[in-house]
């Protein structure tokens, strides 16, 4: 069990192998969807599968390579010709570099489908590690295995999985012996499925020169620098655009500011212009006052003083004289449309002649809409033409 605790905690992180997973299974859909020529252009699918069978080195794959020249029998060979003996294997299947995949033979590995719940998939590594003794007759710490998720049962939330597992030993003794004969090994996988690879992934390619990991390593850092460059370039480029629009943005700014500088002296002495007149136009003058109380006013009332004056901001008339009912002068000036608010100052007294009352009334003023204001284009007539007047040169 301490074992099996060590194995599961030297696993890669869990958004690692989320990673792998979908990153296996993006690969597979695609190598299934492309023509077998493109499909061999890839990593894996481009290795030989060559199975050592006793003292037969048998091509399993690529299949268009198998034939009557894919079995080499090594029993009676010495080692230098069972290495130029596997080398001529791989040319014939196409690999210049020596790389090869182990296929173990019929019975040195257990491959079975077993139903696991649905909530496992997350953790399907660890679980299938966990259950291996009651899945196979091995022990998780003696057994190198793989899996791959073959079917999803959304109605009984369950997954099918197609594992393979093989004794370490068997395992690490036919990687041996293909090392031996000069070959790096890049995987271990069965005849049942292709797809499935035992051996762990730091024990492969281990013949990688260092010409070749430098080659490797020159890639990866083109492809983060054009990563990087594709990310970079547009905006370097459009930190161009926006530095070439610097000096015409600084100019409309610049006129922007002096048309808007003239504006609004426009409006201050278009303001003060009006202020005047606007004072003038928000009363009646006081001639109209006389002319309203003349047109009010029955025959049967004599006026003694009328005065217009100011009280505050509001202009105010105040008239006073005798007159048969002043009750009656107050209803009649609040129908004026020059005055609001007509009060009598003081009481009501009798007059000089019999019948006669002697009244004191002060009205407000009624504020005058304001003209509306109008665009100085449209207040300037313009000048006509005359289509009889010559031409001036």
């Amino acid at each position: 069990m301490a074992a099996l605790q060590e194995s599961i905690a030297a696993k890669p992180p869990q958004w690692r192998q989320k990673l792998a997973a979908f990153w296996r299974w993006w690969t597979g859909e695609l190598t299934h969807l492309l023509p077998e020529r493109f499909a061999q252009l890839g990593g894996r699918a481009r290795i030989p599968v060559i199975e050592m069978a006793g003292d037969e080195l048998v091509l399993v794959e690529p299949r268009s390579a198998v034939g009557p020249q894919s079995r080499v029998s090594v029993a009676a060979l010495d080692e230098a010709q069972r290495r130029s003996a596997l080398r001529s294997l791989l040319e014939r299947a196409g690999e210049q570099r020596g790389r090869v995949r182990v296929c173990l033979c019929q019975g040195e590995a257990l491959v079975r489908r077993v139903t696991m719940p649905a909530a496992t998939e997350e953790n399907l590594a660890q679980v299938l590690a966990f259950e291996m003794d009651r899945l196979t007759p091995f022990r998780a710490e003696d057994v190198y295995f793989d899996y791959r998720v073959v079917s999803r049962d959304p109605s009984t939330a369950q997954v099918n999985v197609q594992i393979a597992a093989a004794r370490r030993e068997l395992v690490d003794a036919q990687v041996a012996k293909m090392r031996a004969l000069g070959a790096s090994v890049q995987g271990v996988t069965v005849r049942e499925d292709a797809e499935l690879d035992l051996l762990p992934s730091e024990q492969r390619g281990e013949r990688e020169t260092s010409r070749e990991r430098l080659v490797h390593r020159a890639l990866a850092a083109a492809v983060v620098l054009l990563a990087i460059v594709a990310l970079l370039l547009p905006v370097y480029e459009k930190r161009q655009a926006v530095l070439a629009l610097h000096p015409a943005v600084a100019k409309a700014k610049q006129e922007a500011e002096s048309t808007s500088a003239v504006a609004n002296e426009l409006d201050r002495q278009v303001a003060d212009y009006n202020y005047l007149v606007g004072k003038k136009q928000a009363t009646p003058p006081a001639g109209a006052f006389v002319e309203e109380a003349s047109r009010l006013f029955p025959d049967n009332t004599w006026v003694n003083q009328l005065d217009v004056k100011w009280a505050g901001k509001t202009r105010e008339m105040t008239v006073s004289g005798e007159t048969v009912s002043s009750s009656r002068l107050i209803e009649l000036m609040e129908q004026s449309p020059i005055l609001q608010n007509a009060t009598p100052r003081g009481s009501v007294v009798r007059g000089t002649m019999p019948g006669m009352e002697r009244f004191v009334i002060g009205a407000e003023a009624r504020p005058r809409t304001a003209v509306e204001a109008r665009p100085l284009f449209e207040t300037v007539a313009p000048v006509p033409q005359n289509p009889a007047a010559p031409a001036q040169k």
